[in-house]
């Protein structure tokens, strides 16, 4: 197959920020929107010649939709995402893949007895610095790491919770707060550049905001690796800063912020990246370089779908970030050390 209908089910911030993004994918053509509020549906629907259907179900049963992106609360991803499978459509899904990981399961189980892809939105992963800084972690240019640390410190106001029906900030749509929703990113970085966490400790707290999950985390890691670590993850700082990932070993130190490399002291200097990894991650970009790296996931993610080959942050692989969260929120809620792996959640 050389063209994919794709179908989008939610047509809210996220839903239209995908729309955006597939007119970048070659062999990508947005066919049907599927969104209970009419008003909404059929905007984002006639923006991108598409046609709007108020139940998922219909999108579902039109023979043109190969693929179904689910750019809905979190907490809907499972059902949604088991339901498109089981009608043999390809799956992308927003991050968190799930809140919990008996959903994250069931939808890994619903693709593969399906036959299906399903693919999670990782989109920092796409950056040329983040893979260089794996790489180079991975070939030892900074010796042994000894110490990673991942650090969103970011403003959100009281309006943003509120907004789209109040579903942020909630244990049942948005399964949690700081971590879930807006430092998953970061926690992926980290856990996929310094491999399996072994154990950790944490405290969360809810301290600018009226919401029922937390807007400020903080855990201590130990890694299978023998390294040590820390998250912190917030939206009740006064301003944003820089999303940090720091890697210090015996030998060299690294730290991303944002998509950029702004310390880089390798033991040696030696090239890393491979030409396949040139051509499927981004330069540096000035800015809010999220665009760009979603787009680059977007068009991988099809490009698998086209040589029949399994995409970029599979299921399985999208279940690591969440499981540390879940295991952050035990230890908080607990007052225990969360130990891997771990099944709670």
């Amino acid at each position: 197959m050389t063209e994919f209908g794709v179908g989008i089910v939610g047509a809210g911030g996220i839903g239209t920020i995908h729309a955006d993004v597939l007119r970048e994918v070659e062999g990508a053509r947005l066919v049907a929107v599927a969104e209970p509020r009419e008003e909404a549906g059929r905007k984002l629907a006639s923006e991108h010649g598409a046609e709007w259907h108020p139940d998922m179900q219909i999108l579902l049963d039109r023979r043109d939709v190969d693929v179904v992106i689910l750019g809905t609360p979190s907490g809907m991803h499972p059902d949604q995402a088991v339901q498109a499978a089981s009608a043999g459509k390809h799956v992308v899904t927003e991050k968190p893949l799930a809140i919990t990981l008996e959903g994250a399961d069931r939808m890994v189980k619903a693709a593969r007895d399906a036959g299906v892809s399903l693919s999670c939105i990782f989109q920092n992963r796409f950056h040329r610095d983040a893979l260089k800084l794996k790489r180079a972690v991975d070939a030892g240019l900074l010796g042994r790491p000894v110490m990673a640390n991942a650090f969103v410190h970011w403003h959100r106001d009281q309006g943003y919770y509120d907004a789209a029906g109040g579903w942020r900030g909630t244990y049942r749509l948005d399964g949690g707060g700081a971590l879930m929703n807006q430092s998953i990113h970061t926690i992926d970085l980290l856990q996929w550049v310094m491999g399996p966490v072994e154990s950790l400790s944490a405290y969360t707290g809810t301290l600018a905001h009226e919401i029922e999950a937390e807007d400020t985390a903080s855990a201590a890691l130990f890694f299978g690796s023998g390294a040590l670590g820390c998250i912190q993850g917030m939206t009740s700082a006064h301003t944003n800063r820089p999303v940090r990932l720091e890697v210090l070993g015996d030998e060299g130190a690294a730290t991303l912020e944002g998509s950029r490399l702004t310390v880089w002291e390798p033991s040696r200097e030696e090239e890393v990246l491979s030409a396949h990894d040139l051509e499927s991650t981004l330069d540096p970009v000035e800015g809010e370089p999220w665009w760009k790296a979603h787009v680059m996931q977007m068009r991988l993610i099809f490009e698998a779908l086209r040589e029949g080959e399994e995409p970029p942050v599979p299921g399985h692989e999208a279940r690591k970030p969440l499981e540390i969260v879940l295991a952050v929120y035990h230890s908080a809620r607990t007052g225990e050390r969360a130990t891997f792996p771990f099944e709670g959640g």
